[in-house]
């Protein structure tokens, strides 16, 4: 889905960081090529490309496994909203994976989205918006691996705890909250919700560090 943006937008470039890595870099160059097409022509067919550009970017960073690049999305990402402030450049999830990226985060339960940058001011559309959903994320729309879903019997034993290290899988009434996810790596298992945040987080396993989300060609 693309990001809601709002017609006639008045993008911006952004300066890319000679030490960001490669593909961010080719990511940057190819978004700043896009804006000054669309500011050389502003109409609807050159919005469009930067819109389709951005859920790229998007889609970059949320499967990238490198920690270092996804860093380096995080920052490329903010310097885009902080140079529209008023505008929701990116989806709720890219924003929190992106605060989260940089340290920026409160908690992962719960996150406030604000303006990167900002030192205060009147708040921002994106300042005001709702905490973010992680249940939101879809995995069925993930191109995961290394992951399998199971049932209850499957389970190695009764009390066994989530590799996300916040309890056990099943409550005292046998019952699990979601779907139960297995590392095929390790066997440890995952809260549905707690493979969200893992995926959010790291891309891989909390245990043995084998990657969930394919790598991009």
């Amino acid at each position: 889905m693309l990001p809601a943006l709002k017609a006639m937008v008045n993008f911006t470039q952004i300066p890319p960081d000679l030490k960001w890595d490669k593909k961010v870099i080719k990511l940057t160059n190819e978004y700043n090529d896009l804006v000054k097409k669309f500011l050389g022509k502003p109409d609807k067919k050159n919005e469009m490309k930067i819109r389709e550009h951005v859920v790229k970017i998007e889609d970059a960073i949320i499967t990238e496994v490198n920690d270092k690049v996804k860093r380096d999305y995080a920052f490329m990402i903010q310097l885009i909203q902080e140079r529209h402030p008023d505008e929701d450049i990116f989806t709720a999830e890219v924003l929190t994976l992106q605060e989260h990226m940089l340290g920026r985060g409160t908690s992962d339960a719960e996150l406030l989205f604000k303006e990167p940058g900002s030192a205060g001011g009147s708040p921002t559309r994106a300042q005001t918006q709702q905490p973010f959903d992680i249940q939101t994320i879809d995995l069925t729309k993930i191109d995961l691996i290394n992951l399998e879903k199971i049932d209850v019997d499957q389970l190695e034993k009764s009390n066994q705890k989530c590799a996300f290290g916040d309890g056990e899988i099943l409550d005292e009434h046998g019952n699990a909250d979601g779907e139960i996810w297995r590392c095929k790596g390790c066997k440890t298992v995952y809260h549905e919700n707690c493979v969200r945040v893992c995926l959010l987080m790291k891309g891989s396993c909390q245990v043995c560090d084998v990657a969930f989300l394919r790598p991009q060609k």
